[in-house]
């Protein structure tokens, strides 16, 4: 079994074109290496399944599954489920950090308003005195 020419063809399009998209993000700044990683592999497996089917098929011999779409499919979704995980602990973190700001914002607000104002008098010499 053996993949079309068309099929190779728009698969390495979108490959290439995904790729260089994700890197030009990386480099700039907006993904960091973990993403890129995750992120490149939605286009390097499918193009590994396309442009080696032999490799594909020893892949769904190898475990058992008729086709080896079922394996590229599979792989996709433990991909995207380790993503969202990541993200959901980001979240996570994110949300703790902003609750840590807002108590300390408080406390810091509550330390301004309970501490006396002291007024600083000139007096017709023009030296300063607190009260």
């Amino acid at each position: 079994m053996h993949s079309s020419l068309q099929t190779v063809v728009i698969v390495s399009i979108f490959a290439l074109c995904y790729l260089y998209f994700t890197v030009r993000e990386t480099a700039r700044q907006q993904l960091d290496i973990y993403d890129l990683i995750m992120l490149s592999a939605v286009a390097i497996i499918p193009s590994i399944f396309v442009l080696f089917p032999i490799f594909a098929q020893w892949i769904a011999r190898a475990s058992g599954v008729a086709f080896p779409f079922v394996i590229m499919f599979g792989l996709l979704f433990v991909i995207l489920f380790i993503f969202i995980h990541r993200l959901t602990a980001k979240i996570h973190r994110l949300e703790h950090l902003n609750r840590l700001l807002i108590q300390e914002v408080s406390i810091i607000k509550f330390e301004i308003v309970s501490t006396p104002k002291q007024i600083k008098i000139i007096n017709s010499e023009g030296n300063t005195s607190e009260k």
